[in-house]
């Protein structure tokens, strides 16, 4: 048998002897976001506000990073960090990688005189992860009626993630190396607040003067992953209250479904709305190591949603073309039957990717100890992929 901790985007396994940091419910929590945002871009009515799910994905990795990096052991900043984007290169970019590369190859064979040829620009920037100042420069979005949203849109998140993952980890060891082990904490959480509060009143005030450039850009989004981050430092004095706990978690559950309901495509966000998903998630994060036998926690590390948090990444990067590639044929299918299909089609590749291509790279031995061929592995990646473009641009031409 093997047990999960939680990392980065996903799980490592570990036998089931070692000690672990194993949250089932974090991974149901992933499902969650996952599911949300599939059925809002399904256009799945009563969920239009499935969007949040992003901001779930953003807490929740925050959460998980800070963990994470504060489990690490005295080394040398240099060590350290090297081994975390090692990490997150092996964990994002080659799984990534293949559903760029596809979805510019698979579009232009199949939309031919309807191919919009900026996508290969979009592809290129994604592949780098700046796809959000792609799409603010570009003025693309999920939201505007009647124009198609470019077909990688959705690697905006991973941007923001990668961009905010630059800095953070560099704070983090800072604090650790500067400080005494009972003040890295403290200070750790001034930062987080500080910073949190920066960004929550950027993205308060960006919002209805560019809500483009508040939806994409990564200082209206730092707080959401800092909220997650301040979630880790709670004194786990505050979370031995089973009952309390579970009753706060059903409350969030609440908050988050109103959130789904109530949000939709003309609401103005994230700005302060976007509270409502974060908030929600923060708590369930908090209050899920301590409630009782059979309360939310309990629902979410059931079993199947915990699988469905597993392959929620590959998810989440093959659901968007599935569903929005069709839209943009001559004849496009729009039954509740053809979104069934595709869904389906999209969860087929994701199980696929996760046991053949994720979980055999994230695995790999020989990555693990060579940092640098990880390294090197991010570089074929972003050559794969402008590559695809450059033929596909030869062939347009």
């Amino acid at each position: 048998m093997s047990r999960v901790i939680i990392d980065p985007e996903s799980v490592h396994t570990l036998p089931a002897s070692e000690p672990s940091h194993f949250r089932g419910d974090i991974q149901g929590l992933r499902a969650i976001a996952v599911i949300l945002v599939v059925l809002d871009h399904a256009g799945v009515p009563g969920f239009e506000g499935g969007y949040v799910g992003v901001d779930v994905f953003f807490v929740i990795s925050g959460y998980v990073i800070t963990s994470l990096l504060l489990r690490q052991p005295s080394r040398p900043l240099s060590t350290n960090l090297a081994m975390f984007y090692a990490r997150r290169i092996r964990r994002i970019v080659p799984a990534a990688t293949v559903v760029l590369v596809a979805t510019v190859l698979v579009a232009y064979y199949t939309l031919g005189a309807n191919f919009n040829p900026q996508l290969l620009g979009d592809v290129r920037w994604a592949s780098l992860f700046a796809a959000n100042f792609r799409l603010i420069a570009t003025g693309s979005n999920y939201f505007i009626p009647g124009i198609s949203p470019s077909l990688i849109t959705h690697y905006w998140s991973l941007a923001v993630e990668e961009q905010f993952y630059l800095v953070y980890p560099l704070v983090v060891f800072a604090i650790a190396r500067s400080s005494v082990e009972q003040r890295r904490r403290a200070r750790l959480t001034l930062v987080l607040v500080l910073g949190v509060a920066a960004s929550a009143w950027w993205s308060y005030h960006q919002t209805p003067l560019a809500p483009v450039d508040a939806y994409y850009s990564p200082f209206t989004r730092f707080w959401e992953l800092g909220l997650g981050g301040l979630a880790t430092l709670v004194p786990t004095t505050w979370m031995r209250a089973p009952r309390r706990n579970s009753l706060l978690a059903l409350a969030a559950f609440g908050l988050l479904g109103y959130g789904v309901v109530h949000l939709n495509a003309t609401s103005v966000y994230p700005g302060v709305l976007a509270w409502i998903p974060c908030a929600a998630t923060a708590i369930l994060l908090v209050t899920g190591p301590a409630q009782v036998r059979g309360g939310p926690a309990t629902w979410l590390a059931w079993r199947p949603c915990r699988y469905v948090g597993d392959i929620s990444y590959s998810l989440y990067l093959y659901h968007y073309a599935w569903l929005m590639l069709p839209l943009l044929w001559t004849s496009p299918p729009t039954s509740a039957l053809a979104r069934t299909l595709e869904v389906a089609g999209a969860l087929s590749c994701s199980i696929i990717s996760y046991h053949l291509l994720e979980n055999p790279i994230r695995h790999s031995r020989l990555l693990s100890r060579d940092r640098l061929a990880a390294f090197l592995l991010l570089a074929v990646c972003v050559a794969l992929s402008w590559n695809a473009t450059l033929l596909v641009g030869h062939l347009i031409h």
